[in-house]
């Protein structure tokens, strides 16, 4: 069942086909100004004398769009089959013409990443809003070397501690919406600027929406497109900044690729977060805008124990990554009387614990809901033990056939073929990590 989604920019901006519309987003305040955090985005560019193109900020009205639909749409109660959306968006934006050409690639492109189908109608933005940006008030005296994406996770905090070591001056960019990721982003900064005082500035940006912006449309959790959000964010800052056009994606090989454990986990539950093809399909996109900036994921080759193990500060690293947060769900460990914490048994989770068994000199002190591996036997049917037993059972596959990883590689999405090799490498090397966390663990299929 198709769903429509109608963007409007104040209660004056309506159109004839607004009547069919099943969403109506306003992203406009009572004072005029852009709502949904991207008006508060918006003023710590300006105050940093920073100023991005009308171009960049329609990819940020359009990014947030499509992430108030992702969260906003049942897939139980619209997908025919259970997962894939039909989504309808009509969406303002300054320049019409410029999107209606990107219309079909950002189609194929969330597709990609969501697994729905996505179409789009773009029309002028209101007479009275031609421009979001506006005179900084002071000049763009920043001196920023690069724009590089800060989630509070593992990988982010790598990647922000490597560009400070190195003697570089990073803008760091957040989105955030749980508890969970603000508290991490948060704590980490603070640590961050009162070792490296002056030598980085962050912006962090507070949007998404609740159940009851969209009540009779249902919700849902998997927010496949918060990484487009994410990264028009950061391609808003590095726009904006006279210094820069660089945005660095910091994320481990073995994230990126998201190689399926099984056959059931090809789409549904497989994330193309930062999935190569995605980030080059994104890249293309801001081209075609006429946005001169770059996204780039330096980690793209390094799996996280590598990461971990060739941090620039390894002491910082080990400080601090007890703070950072790379669970999928933290607040699913609710159901089980615990408070949100790592659950310990994700694929994130897991990724990471063997990543800093392996690139940290000593113990890893985060706090998981399951924390002793070994302890008892896990059920594979159980949460404890599913994701354990998949790893177990794609690493002894892989170790049986270790041709099977030039196929496997390419499963989630395509690939440039001059890199392929270095995508195989790092997958084997990414599973191996995790095996030898996994080795002793006892699961049983119950």
């Amino acid at each position: 069942m198709r769903r429509n989604v109608f963007v409007r920019l104040g209660c004056d901006d309506e159109e004839s086909t607004q009547g069919a519309a099943d969403i109506t987003v306003d992203m406009i305040d009572s004072f005029g100004d852009l709502d949904r955090g991207l008006g508060q985005l918006l003023d710590r560019l300006f105050k940093l004398g920073a100023r991005p193109s009308e171009a960049a900020v329609d990819l940020m009205i359009v990014a947030t769009a499509v992430y108030a639909a992702d969260t906003g749409v049942s897939r139980e109660r619209y997908a025919d089959d259970g997962w894939t959306r039909m989504i309808s968006l009509s969406v303002p934006v300054a320049d019409p013409d410029l999107w209606r050409h990107q219309q079909d690639h950002l189609s194929r492109m969330l597709q990609f990443l969501t697994g729905d189908h996505w179409s789009f109608t773009f029309r002028g933005r209101p007479d009275d809003l031609q421009s979001f940006t506006k005179q900084p008030e002071e000049m763009d005296l920043t001196d920023f070397t690069q724009v590089s994406l800060f989630s509070g996770g593992l990988d982010s905090l790598i990647g922000a501690i490597d560009l400070l070591a190195s003697g570089q001056r990073p803008l760091l960019v957040s989105h955030y919406w749980d508890g969970e990721a603000s508290s991490a982003q948060r704590q980490l900064l603070e640590v961050l600027k009162e070792r490296h005082d002056g030598a980085f500035e962050s912006v962090r940006a507070y949007i998404g929406f609740r159940k009851s912006d969209f009540a009779e449309a249902g919700s849902d959790n998997n927010q496949r497109a918060r990484s487009f959000l994410f990264y028009s964010l950061a391609v808003v800052a590095a726009d904006a900044v006279a210094s820069t056009n660089k945005v660095l994606i910091p994320e481990n090989g073995l994230i990126a690729l998201n190689v399926p454990m099984d056959a059931h986990r090809l789409g549904s539950l497989s994330t193309r977060t930062a999935h190569p093809h995605f980030i080059r399909s994104m890249s293309q996109l801001v081209t075609a805008l006429g946005v001169d900036v770059t996204l780039e994921n330096p980690y793209r080759f390094k799996t996280k124990g590598e990461m971990a193990r060739e941090c620039g500060d390894r002491d910082l690293l080990a400080e601090l990554a007890p703070v950072s947060m790379s669970c999928s769900h933290p607040a699913q460990v609710r159901f089980e009387s615990a408070p949100p914490q790592h659950c310990g048994r994700c694929v994130p989770c897991l990724i990471r614990r063997a990543s800093l068994a392996v690139g940290l000199d000593e113990a890893d002190t985060t706090k998981y809901f399951l924390d002793d591996l070994k302890k008892d036997v896990l059920d594979s049917k159980s949460a404890d033990g599913k994701n354990i037993r998949s790893f177990m059972f794609a690493a002894e596959n892989l170790r049986q056939n270790p041709i099977r990883a030039r196929f496997l590689v390419q499963k989630p999405g395509p690939l440039c073929r001059d890199e392929l090799d270095l995508y195989i490498d790092v997958y084997r090397r990414g599973m191996d990590e995790v095996s030898q966390l996994l080795e002793g663990v006892r699961t049983v299929h119950g």
